[in-house]
C-alpha cells in the first residue's frame, strides 16, 4: 500500500517572497493563472508517476475566485482519468461544518481532500476538532484492517497540543482494533519532540521522511525544525519506504509512505 501526502498550497506555486516567509501578495489574494497551471501539472504528473493507493491532499480550492478551475479537486480527478487513472474520494471544508469562517464566500471554498483508487472505494468520514482554525480530520478506511487519519494541525503550539490530545482520543475511539496511519501537515516547527506524548498515548511510531519545507534565512532564530509533513504508524505495520519527494509545487514538498502488505 502506498500513501502520498501533499500540502498543495491551493496550487499557487512556491515563490521566494521575503525569504519565503510570506506568500506572493497578488497571487494569494487574486490567484495566479501561470503558477496554478504549473503546480497543477506537477501534481498530476507526480500522482501518475507514483500511482499511490491513497492521496492525502491538503489546501485544495473548491472553487473560489482564486482558482482558474471550477474546483481543483474535481478537475484533478478528471485530469487523472484522462491519463487512465481512476480515483474516487471526497473533499471537505477545513474550518468546520458550521460557523462564521466557513460561511464566508472565500474561506468556505478552502478544503482538504482525499483521493483513493476507484477499485478500493473506502469509507471516508470527516471529523472536526474543537480547537484551532484548521480543525478537519479525515478518517479513511485504507484497507480492511488499516485506518488512515489525515490532519492539518494548527500553527499555534497551544492549540496544536490540544488538537493532538483530541486526535489521540479520536483514534482510540475509531480504530476499533485496526492498524493506524496518521499523516498530514503537523506544523511541528518546534521539532517532532512535541509529538512524543501523542505517540505514547496512541502507541504509534513516528516516521519522519525528512525536511519538507525549504530552508529560509532566519530559520535558525525562528524555528527548530522543517520536518512538518509526517507519518505516525502502528508498530505492526511494515514500512518499506518513507521519503520526501523532490517536487516543489507549494511551500511543502510531498511525502510518500509505502507499506509491505
Amino acid at each position: 500500500m502506498k500513501i502520498l501526502s501533499c500540502n498543495a498550497g491551493y496550487l499557487l506555486g512556491y515563490q521566494n517572497v521575503l525569504g519565503g516567509y510570506v506568500p506572493p501578495p497578488i497571487g494569494a489574494t487574486l490567484g495566479d493563472t501561470v503558477a496554478e497551471r504549473q503546480a497543477f501539472e506537477q501534481l498530476v504528473s507526480l500522482i501518475e508517476r507514483e500511482r499511490p493507493d491513497v492521496v492525502s491532499l491538503l489546501e485544495i480550492d473548491r472553487g473560489s475566485h482564486r482558482t482558474i478551475t471550477d474546483g481543483q479537486f474535481q478537475t484533478l480527478r478528471d485530469s487523472l482519468r484522462r491519463r487512465g487513472l481512476s480515483y474516487g474520494g471526497e473533499i471537505a471544508n477545513k474550518y468546520g461544518d458550521s460557523g462564521l469562517v466557513q460561511s464566508l464566500p472565500f474561506f468556505g471554498q478552502l478544503g482538504n481532500g482525499v483521493l483513493s483508487r476507484a477499485d478500493r472505494n473506502p469509507t471516508i468520514v470527516p471529523h472536526y476538532l474543537s480547537v484551532g482554525r484548521k480543525r478537519l480530520v479525515l478518517e479513511i478506511e485504507a484497507a480492511a484492517d488499516v485506518v488512515l487519519f489525515m490532519v492539518h494541525l494548527s500553527l499555534g503550539a497551544r492549540s496544536r497540543a490540544r488538537q493532538l490530545s483530541e486526535l489521540a482520543a479520536l483514534i482510540r475511539d475509531r480504530a476499533d482494533g485496526r492498524q493506524v496511519v496518521v499523516t498530514g501537515d503537523f506544523n511541528t516547527f518546534a521539532a517532532t519532540e512535541e509529538l512524543r506524548e501523542f505517540t505514547q498515548r496512541t502507541a504509534l511510531e513516528l516516521q519522519v521522511p525528512g525536511e519538507t519545507v525549504p530552508a529560509r534565512p532566519f530559520d535558525d532564530w525562528l524555528v527548530s525544525s522543517r520536518q512538518l509533513d509526517l507519518f505516525c504508524c502502528s508498530p505492526s505495520l511494515d514500512v518499506a519506504r518513507c521519503d520526501v519527494l523532490d517536487v516543489q509545487l507549494s511551500d511543502h514538498r510531498p511525502v510518500v509512505l509505502e507499506l509491505d502488505r
